[in-house]
């Protein structure tokens, strides 16, 4: 009797042996299938962080490509800045070279001094002085017609562009 109940408890032991194999085995799988899901886990979450590095990289390259455009439109502006002073410049320049005798007389002074003119020569010096004023009157208000108007047009080729 007591041989039989011990091949029994052997059979019994046996089989919770088998059991507890398998129950390792399935604890060794549920083990790698949990660790294959933390790796694919992983492998997810580095992706979106590539994609949003990818993202924040092109949204900076936009945003330095917007800057260098604003540059360049500022450093334009700048220069047509730059070359209407120097323009103007040059403008006064012009009227800094006017003789100050003359600059300082008025058309009435200067038919005065025709009228006073005792020679022929003072009279066409004096004559000479008024077509000399009257020319270069015109030729400054052709030059600040013209630096007008190329404002305007400037700023109407602005406007379109824009």
């Amino acid at each position: 009797f007591l041989l039989k109940e011990l091949d029994t408890l052997r059979a019994k032991n046996k089989k919770l042996q088998d059991k507890l194999s398998e129950k390792d085995k399935e604890l060794k799988t549920i083990k790698l299938d949990l660790e294959l899901q933390e790796r694919t886990t992983e492998a997810k979450i580095a992706e979106k962080i590539a994609a949003l590095v990818e993202e924040v990289y092109s949204a900076q390259r936009e945003r330095d490509e917007a800057i260098m455009a604003r540059l360049r439109l500022a450093n334009e502006e700048r220069d047509e800045a730059f070359l209407r002073v120097q323009r103007l410049e040059e403008s006064l320049k012009e009227l800094e070279n006017i003789n100050p005798e003359e600059n300082d007389m008025t058309l009435q002074e200067l038919l005065n001094r025709i009228n006073n003119a005792d020679t022929g020569i003072d009279i066409l010096k004096s004559g000479a002085i008024i077509l000399n004023r009257i020319h270069r009157t015109k030729e400054r208000k052709k030059k600040i017609i013209a630096e007008e108007m190329n404002a305007v047009i400037e700023q109407r080729d602005a406007a379109l562009s824009q």
